[in-house]
């Protein structure tokens, strides 16, 4: 049995990028950690006829929803690292000092550190330099995972606490979306009506380059698994999201890969279909 931890910037986040990854590893035994950066307090709510009235608990609710989504994975053990939701970038939410994206090194490095040393993962995963798409608690959460995957074994920095044990996981792995996978999906989505004509000549900034991704994943089997667990994020996402329409000849295609820049190696194994 292996050990997978994926480090993730919201509540919703786990399902979207790497929601059949999680729930393939854990089907199969393996042991699967999931640690969430923010509460995800700065997001809409959907699916509510009184959004405003539940903006002040809004925190509790997406702990509740993540909780109830990483149940449907199959993932029994998470760490919630606290942190307010940073928002999009100029926003009110984004300035403010509690905020994720406006910390130190030493904070959320040295709580991801203790996790690490906790669980003791062969490989971590979180996102690539981008965020995926730009968010500064993605981009946030890339700086945090790489630093703390290799400050994990800096004992002089992050000295080892009581009860713990030096751990340097084999492997680092970064999330990714294939561009040219992407665009092909697009082009079919606007063929099956999904999307419309305007969306889909908008301009699409998200995803890697196809030659710079080392994984697929194939969880192609639990995609039914991962549309559950989105909806157990009830005020993430709204009922006609595209990926709750997506038609059942393309659901294996468009949710069931999930694909991983291999970003570090310590080891020697290393497959183009597994992480652990």
């Amino acid at each position: 049995m292996s050990t997978l931890l994926a480090f993730h910037a919201h509540p919703d986040d786990e399902t979207v990028s790497t929601g059949v990854t999680l729930a393939k590893y854990a089907k199969e035994g393996h042991r699967v950690i999931v640690a969430t950066a923010t509460d995800g307090s700065a997001g809409e709510i959907h699916n509510y006829e009184n959004p405003d009235e539940l903006f002040p608990k809004l925190s509790e609710i997406r702990r509740e929803e993540l909780e109830a989504s990483l149940s449907v994975l199959g993932v029994k053990e998470f760490e919630w690292l606290g942190y307010k939701d940073s928002g999009m970038m100029g926003t009110e939410e984004n300035n403010h000092p509690d905020s994720f994206w406006r910390q130190d090194y030493f904070g959320p490095v040295g709580k991801l550190v203790d996790i690490i040393r906790k669980y003791k993962p062969d490989a971590v995963v979180t996102y690539d330099p981008f965020g995926g798409y730009g968010h500064p608690d993605h981009i946030q959460t890339h700086r945090v995972g790489t630093a703390a995957y290799f400050a994990a074994g800096d004992i002089d920095k992050f000295p080892l606490k009581e009860g713990q044990d030096l751990w340097i996981p084999e492997r680092l792995y970064y999330s990714a979306w294939s561009k040219n996978k992407i665009q092909a999906r697009r082009e079919k989505m606007f063929e099956a009506g999904i999307i419309s004509e305007e969306e889909f000549n908008r301009f699409n900034p998200v995803g890697s380059q196809h030659e710079d991704i080392n994984v697929e994943i194939d969880g192609s089997q639990y995609v039914e698994t991962k549309i559950a667990a989105m909806h157990a994020h009830r005020s993430q996402f709204r009922n006609d999201w595209w990926g709750f329409n997506v038609p059942d000849d393309l659901k294996k295609d468009f949710l069931g890969y999930e694909n991983y820049i291999l970003a570090f190696n310590r080891g020697h194994w290393f497959s183009e279909t597994e992480l652990i």
